[in-house]
């Protein structure tokens, strides 16, 4: 098997304009069109061309969103997820430290808002697909860091629903079983996000 290396992005490419929703949806085409080495490089040019911060992925959705309404264009959707953050999610060919330190910078300071900025854009799905990896690169951070990430999949107008039940059930003992701390502050997070949203 070949290993996968990181790569060099230029950060100076993200416009996040109407020319760079453009550049990311033909991107995820012709990944989506392409195999081998051809859909690697797409993959990859869409990795860099994504935004590697909470605000900066906020600005995305926004230009999107915006740009939608002016062409009256709905853009697609993926289960009720934004398409850019569902291609994201999914993401193989990225080197694994790089791709998780990015997915946890675009969570950090992450809040609950209406549409598409929830569920920590699905990163909680990758807790429970690869939660080793994931959970030895969150160790790499500082607890603020980690717990915001944690509030971030959690947060919602009411925290105390079956979603969030689903997603505890099935990563809290995964979690737990990598490492006892990360497991208490996964539960604490929505233990107190359940308690403040309560009063």
């Amino acid at each position: 098997m070949t290993s996968i290396h990181p790569m060099d992005c230029d950060s100076t490419l993200i416009t996040l304009d109407t020319k760079h929703i453009e550049l990311l949806d033909s991107l995820i085409e012709k990944a989506q069109n392409s195999h081998g080495k051809a859909k690697i490089e797409f993959e990859h040019q869409f990795f860099c061309a994504i935004p590697n911060s909470n605000d900066g992925m906020l600005d995305l959705l926004y230009v999107d969103e915006v740009n939608s309404r002016e062409t009256d264009k709905l853009p697609p959707i993926d289960n009720g997820i934004h398409r850019f953050i569902s291609f994201y999610s999914k993401l193989e060919s990225i080197e694994l430290n790089q791709y998780y330190n990015k997915y946890i910078n675009m969570c950090v300071d992450g809040f609950y808002g209406a549409d598409y900025n929830k569920n920590g854009f699905q990163i909680y799905e990758r807790l429970e697909t690869d939660t080793k990896t994931i959970c030895a690169i969150l160790l790499q951070r500082n607890e603020t860091d980690i717990k915001s990430v944690f509030r971030f999949i959690f947060d919602s107008s009411h925290p105390e629903n079956e979603l969030n039940q689903e997603i505890y059930d099935n990563i809290y003992p995964l979690i737990y079983a990598e490492n006892e701390q990360l497991g208490y502050l996964f539960k604490t997070c929505l233990e107190d996000l359940i308690k403040q949203k309560r009063h």
